[in-house]
């Protein structure tokens, strides 16, 4: 491609993100040659904005679609608004294959070392290379985690009439990762002291490094499983070596202790643990010690439409919105909250007995329940993150009861009528003897899939990101940040890496047991959720412990499908079989017995069921092919081979 003079249009509040990011703020709207744009911090400023605003994340809170991806595997289900979301994806799945972006970091990197070099301070200078270097290498980690090795182009391409030239091959897949490290590495102390949590800084770049570091590190350490599977490419574009796991979980571990020595720390504010964990994701980016990067919505110029999405219908309703309960959290993820005295992992126990999965069609049952007095009994002694993500049946937000509630249990001679409502009509109208049936967030079927909106289909709600302020739900205007890298993943992933090293019978690393190392990590994030009484014990301290303690404490925060992904475990846990219970999604459904006169009368009974909103009845399915995307081909480049398994 030629390359003519750049016309920057300073950008008027385009990524405007809180009041500590002023640099953010520019109210000049003109237009400059690339000249007087790199000869300028405020043109250099633009610039930046411009790259942040174009970053790839696969969820956030802009879009109804990055939103519902959330609702995608097996955290969540969606309500029947978003039908697009509820059926299985293919291999073009989260596909990001963007050069013409790298070329444009590339001029960015050559512009600010050539153009703005004697006319920018120094110091200044060095920050805003190494911020184009980050931009650079975390594209760089989103290409290789959906494509393994991809070409590494850190030049800037020049248009010619013969592109021959450019038909490069890809590199290994260790060699993307090498290159994120060492990036990061080479520009660190380039960032200064700066602690904006929106801005590239050395806290980001050693967040970017420990997180890539652990996923290179489990793919080197599960190579002889990756080969099961034929996802080794003997050119080294997939696939990577076992003998390079030891220094990759080695960079992890150190990234995550730098961090510490910055000062990043988990958020610990409020004496109640389920309130403090909740609280976390919802503070002012530049009041939380654990955040590292984000990004950061004002609720004026860069709305955040989630809240409004995920509050719950009761309070949407009361500002007049047409909105709410769209993400559903579900039975799969909130069974696997322990128990927090015993750290035992145990399903909710609804029934007398083994447990039951029952029909959303059939409004009668024989089953035996076990009663509860209050529908939140049942989610007693549980981790107290499970109340700081999901709202359940008997669970308040900003002072308000959420009216989880499918209908009545009336008793009969051997068992329960069951009286619900079946449209959203009937959650409004409908009741039974002067009893309402249905409460006002659900849950209700979602098979209609044209007017149940706006309601529970699986018997909870999120928390977790909701915006607790008044108000925030209307016209997107909630300020909660996205959270991009925060310390509790970096203490999760180096205690992961430990563990790892330890099982590759690595004893000691800097004159401390990778065991005990493991174990410090992973019990700081426990602690911080649950007390003294929530920490493991060395004998505890197993791989299933760290996959589960990833999937409580990093819920909804797009790390389940990736991890899932680099354990070599997809295709296991979310295998197309009718009869495997984890690639399908339950619901549990509450009821209020309604017996006047009788002990019955006022207590909760569950009901677990299937859910019945995916399309066709679907379970989730992850294709073998879906550890690496189809890879783009090009006719011009003969250089580049497909990916395993295509």
């Amino acid at each position: 491609m030629k390359k003519n003079r750049l016309s920057i249009a300073l950008l008027s509040g385009l990524l405007l993100f809180s009041s500590c990011d002023s640099w953010l703020e520019q109210e000049d709207k003109m237009s400059f040659t690339e000249n007087q744009a790199y000869t300028s911090e405020t043109g250099i400023n633009s610039i930046a904005a411009n790259l942040y605003g174009r970053m790839k994340y696969w969820q956030d809170f802009g879009t109804d679609g990055d939103s519902y991806d959330l609702t995608r595997w097996d955290e969540a289900s969606n309500n029947s608004q978003y039908w697009a979301f509820a059926g299985n994806v293919g291999t073009d799945y989260r596909n990001f294959y963007d050069y013409a972006f790298i070329r444009e970091l590339n001029l960015h990197i050559r512009n600010l070392n050539t153009v703005s070099t004697g006319s920018i301070p120094a110091d200044k200078l060095k920050y805003f290379q190494a911020e184009a270097r980050y931009f650079r290498a975390y594209n760089y980690f989103k290409m290789v985690v959906q494509y393994g090795g991809v070409p590494l182009v850190t030049e800037v391409t020049e248009y010619m009439e013969d592109p021959t030239p450019l038909a490069v091959p890809r590199n290994k897949e260790s060699e993307i990762y090498d290159f994120i490290i060492s990036e990061m590495d080479a520009v660190k102390d380039d960032f200064g002291t700066s602690r904006v949590k929106t801005r590239a800084t050395k806290g980001a770049a050693m967040a970017l490094k420990c997180r890539a570091a652990l996923y290179a590190g489990t793919l080197a350490y599960n190579y002889d499983k990756s080969a099961t599977k034929t996802l080794n490419l003997s050119s080294g574009a997939t696939g990577i070596e076992r003998s390079k796991a030891e220094g990759y979980l080695k960079a992890c571990i150190d990234a995550c202790a730098e961090l510490e020595t910055m000062g990043y720390q988990l958020y610990q504010k409020q004496a109640d643990l389920a309130t403090n964990y909740a609280e976390a994701f919802i503070a002012k980016p530049e009041n939380n010690p654990e955040l590292i990067f984000c990004k950061a919505y004002d609720g004026v110029n860069v709305k955040n439409n989630f809240t409004t999405r995920a509050l719950t219908r009761k309070l949407v309703r009361a500002s007049n919105n047409k909105a709410g309960c769209q993400v559903n959290p579900v039975l799969n993820l909130v069974n696997d909250y322990e128990m927090l005295n015993t750290h035992e992992a145990k399903e909710m126990d609804a029934y007398v007995g083994d447990e039951v999965i029952e029909d959303m069609n059939v409004y009668t049952s024989t089953y035996k329940y076990n009663l509860y007095n209050k529908p939140e009994d049942i989610f007693a002694g549980r981790d107290p993150r499970l109340a700081g993500t999901v709202l359940y049946p008997g669970s308040s937000f900003r002072g308000t009861s959420v009216d989880l509630q499918a209908g009545l249990a009336i008793p009969t001679a051997d068992g329960y009528q069951f009286e619900v409502a079946r449209s959203m009509q009937e959650v409004d109208s409908r009741v039974y003897e002067g009893q309402k049936v249905t409460g006002e967030d659900g849950p209700l079927r979602g098979d209609d899939g044209s007017s149940n909106w706006y309601i529970s289909h699986s018997g909870f709600l999120l928390r977790k990101f909701v915006d607790t302020a008044t108000g925030s739900e209307i016209n997107g205007a909630s300020s909660v940040p996205y959270v991009v890298f925060r310390f509790g993943e970096a203490l999760l992933n180096a205690a992961e890496a430990a563990f790892y090293l330890n099982e590759l019978g690595v004893a000691s690393y800097n004159g401390r047991s990778t065991k005990t190392i493991a174990l410090d990590y992973i019990n700081r994030v426990r602690q911080r959720a649950g007390g003294d009484v929530f920490k493991l014990t060395e004998n505890e301290l197993t791989f299933n412990r760290i996959v589960n303690e990833r999937r409580v404490e990093l819920a909804f925060e797009d790390h389940r499908y990736e991890d899932l992904k680099r354990w070599r475990v997809a295709d296991e846990v979310w295998y197309n079989d009718q009869a495997n219970k984890t690639a399908t999604i339950y619901v549990l459904w509450p009821y209020k017995i309604y017996a006047p006169g009788t002990p019955e009368d006022g207590k909760w009974i569950y009901r677990k069921m299937k859910a019945q909103n995916r399309a066709n009845n679907a379970i989730l399915y992850f294709d073998n092919k879906m550890y690496y995307n189809a890879y783009p081909m090009n006719e011009g480049n003969p250089n580049i081979e497909k990916n395993p398994n295509h």
